[in-house]
């Protein structure tokens, strides 16, 4: 089992990568000219590594159900996640809290807090937090389709649903209940299929590696056309020349392609014994608290750069990834180590 985890915790490491970056280009992505090849540029790029949050469901889903054991203990459960994900999250959440009160950013107060902590609010990247935990708390579901749910019809009811939902259940919920749904992107109903795949890709794990081992060229093919057409989709619609309708259900595909793209070229790096290196095993062990605090970082550097001067979003851009790819990912992945360290002692 440990060495059909390998591919994981490289894609893993790829999406933790590709998060930083999202966040760092995006004052340039807001900021630059439209008409600009720099903005083009940035523009695409940013939509290309668009499905991390999603790729990161998928994991959750996969990782879970690769260790899945009969004699399961959900308060055991409830309580790893507890420790593992909520304490680390509401530790970071409260620095974050903090910072932005001393910056004048927000009007702190115990409602504002807990209001914001609980639905993954404050500064954006929470509110995976908050739809991961809504998979972990509804566990026996995701073990009843694992035992008895077909792959084909509960994939396809799970992909039909999410698309639903997303669209469409703020307009359910006021209809039925008269209530104005604003936290939809925060609910887990509008990611549901890539949590629901990670499930069954963990169950058919071995004709799953097959397929993305057998079907590589294929798939990376797919995926390079379909992310041209979704860049240049999000590019008329960022310039305001046109809003395709289906815009975001095609980026529902360019999605799923770009998972399964990352996963089978990580299949391939797999050969070569990278996946099963130490430092990328310790970079995947502290991907998830390089998630939690990178924006920190982020929000440092915009506060020196303004404080002596630097206006240019080009070298705002450079400087914010250096000391942010290095400031957040070392400072996590020395803490990892040195843990790694006291539990061999």
């Amino acid at each position: 089992m440990a060495k059909r985890k390998t591919e994981l915790t490289l894609a893993s490491v790829v999406f933790m990568l590709l998060v930083i970056f999202i966040h760092v280009v995006s004052e340039c992505v807001s900021g630059y000219d439209t008409s600009s090849i720099q903005f083009a540029v940035v523009c695409s790029l940013h939509r290309l590594a668009s499905f991390v949050v999603q790729g990161f469901i998928f994991l959750s889903g996969a990782k879970m159900f690769l260790s899945f054991r009969e004699d399961f203990s959900l308060g055991r459960f409830y309580l790893s996640r507890l420790t593992r994900v909520v304490l680390p999250y509401a530790l970071v959440f409260s620095l974050f809290f903090a910072y932005l009160a001393v910056r004048g950013a927000i009007e702190p107060s115990v409602k504002y807090y807990l209001t914001e902590l609980f639905t993954g609010g404050l500064v954006g990247h929470f509110y995976f937090v908050a739809i991961i935990c809504q998979f972990y708390l509804l566990m026996p579901l995701w073990r009843l389709l694992y035992h008895r749910g077909s792959a084909l019809l509960w994939l396809t009811v799970s992909l039909m649903l999410m698309l639903i939902f997303k669209a469409y259940l703020p307009e359910i919920v006021r209809v039925i209940f008269g209530y104005e749904l604003k936290l939809n992107s925060r609910l887990f109903t509008s990611y549901m299929f890539y949590f629901v795949a990670g499930i069954f890709a963990a169950k058919y794990y071995d004709r799953f590696t097959e397929f993305l081992s057998g079907r590589r060229a294929q798939i990376i093919s797919l995926t390079a056309v379909i992310g041209l057409i979704n860049c240049l989709v999000i590019y008329v619609i960022r310039r305001g020349l046109y809003y395709p309708m289906w815009a975001e259900n095609f980026h529902v595909l360019y999605c799923l392609l770009a998972i399964l793209c990352t996963l089978s070229l990580a299949l391939k790096l797999n050969e070569c014994k990278l996946s099963s290196s130490y430092q990328v095993k310790l970079t995947d062990r502290a991907s998830y608290n390089v998630y939690l605090i990178h924006p920190l970082f982020i929000f440092v550097v915009d506060s020196l750069c303004g404080y002596v001067g630097i206006y240019s979003l080009t070298l705002r851009l450079i400087v914010k990834a250096v000391i942010t790819y290095v400031g957040a990912i070392g400072i996590c992945v020395l803490y990892e180590w040195v843990k790694d360290k006291i539990k061999r002692k």
